[in-house]
């Protein structure tokens, strides 16, 4: 009998995990795959992940694998660029960029250096149910074998199509639709400074790049199109990002003396939404909780904050402080609280629109303003509140963005 079975090895179940075996309770994580085998993400830990990391005593870890550590971003908008460093969080004043086969090996062995019980290659089968609550899971081993364990919690970091979710029917209370597709590639010899990103977004043409240093001495490169241009993106990646990159000359250039080292990865079903991420006997983390755009790069984050709301929860529960139900139902709520702004605003930038008249007033009025610019980055970059540097008339029109993709899913359903 476990504390607590967690499905899914990754950026919100490792940490859990970790901090849940570190607390002295009894878990058992398990995952479909091989640890350490790649996964399509975005790479980008945010400074408020990255101060989550460094609480857990792993940053460095991922510092001494030569991970890039970025300082300031590049902020170009429609022909106008903002340059700056975005303040810190608790003492951490710069993102990280690892590749997924650096991450999330650090984050399993600290799992297992705390105790934990790790088994890769599981795939679970379903839930073990007692009177409507989830108490254990079936699966299959390595070997073949077929395998029931039973626990307080059954916790899903499973993913969008999280089998946890499925099984138990976590609806969807907030789902803001798709609204682009997103594709990816690795590049050597294209890199200007290992400390920046760089961010273009052209509003007439709907397009938005990032690019940024990351592990081996490559680059990334993500490019978003709107979800309607998702087919023609698809039928020819190449002349896709080609096209697209014609729009940003200092970035075509870049690219042309560099070397694509990889094939494009990507996807066009970027969802935005949030679950119901608790139940009897179970909770969901990481994007089975919450999927966004990552046009903002949150996901990795957001995983985080999950293990570290659910396991402060959790703790109080096992110790006899709070009943399991009210614990998980208690994350469920503080995880919405905390992440409902930012992604709010990122349903809006992924709607690839037009920018608000008051965005457009705003830009040219801190082009020349340090603190402004950093500030500005700064929400961008989560480490500032949305609230201290966007008026309320702006966050309303987030949110309305959010309550018209509803709208517009619905119709379409």
């Amino acid at each position: 009998m476990y504390d607590a079975i967690i499905i899914g090895a990754r950026c919100g179940g490792a940490p859990l995990a970790m901090l849940l075996a570190r607390a002295g309770h009894k878990v058992l994580m398990v995952d479909r795959m091989a640890i350490g085998t790649d996964i399509m993400s975005t790479h980008f830990v945010k400074r408020t992940g990255a101060s989550l990391l460094n609480e857990w005593g792993l940053l460095d870890q991922l510092r001494a694998a030569g991970t890039p550590e970025i300082s300031d971003l590049n902020f170009h908008v429609d022909g106008t660029t903002l340059s700056g460093k975005a303040p810190g969080c608790n003492g951490v004043e710069t993102d990280i960029t690892p590749r997924r086969t650096v991450l999330d090996p650090i984050l399993v062995a600290a799992a297992a250096d705390a105790g934990a019980e790790i088994r890769d290659q599981f795939k679970v089968t379903s839930l073990v149910f007692e009177d409507d609550r989830v108490v254990g899971i079936k699966g299959v081993g390595g070997q073949g074998q077929e395998v029931t364990e039973r626990a307080k919690i059954v916790v899903g970091a499973d993913g969008v199509n999280s089998l946890v979710a499925k099984t138990v029917g976590a609806e969807c209370y907030v789902d803001a639709g798709t609204h682009t597709c997103g594709h990816y590639a690795y590049y050597s010899g294209m890199r200007d400074r290992s400390d920046s990103a760089n961010l273009h977004i052209l509003t007439d043409q709907r397009r938005f790049y990032i690019t940024f240093p990351t592990n081996d001495d490559l680059d990334m490169l993500f490019l978003f199109w709107p979800t309607e241009e998702a087919k023609g993106v698809r039928a020819d990646l190449d002349d896709a990002f080609r096209d697209s990159l014609k729009l940003v000359p200092e970035l075509e250039s870049r690219v042309a003396d560099g070397h694509r080292e990889t094939r494009i990865t990507g996807t066009h079903m970027f969802p935005n939404f949030f679950r119901r991420a608790h139940g009897p006997g179970w909770a969901l983390v990481g994007d089975a909780a919450l999927h966004r755009d990552p046009i903002t790069a949150q996901g990795i984050t957001n995983a985080f904050t999950h293990a570290s709301i659910l396991a402060e929860e959790l703790c109080l529960a096992f110790e006899g402080d709070k009943h399991i139900d009210r614990a998980v139902a208690d994350y469920d709520q503080r995880q919405f609280d905390r992440l409902k702004p930012m992604f709010d605003y990122t349903v809006h930038l992924a709607m690839l629109q037009p920018l608000p008249p008051l965005m457009q007033q705003m830009i040219p009025q801190i082009v020349d303003n340090p603190e402004a610019i950093g500030a500005f980055i700064g929400a961008f970059m989560g480490s500032v509140p949305l609230n201290a540097v966007f008026p309320p008339e702006l966050l309303d029109q987030f949110a309305n963005d959010v309550t018209r993709g509803q709208e517009e899913k619905r119709r379409v359903a």
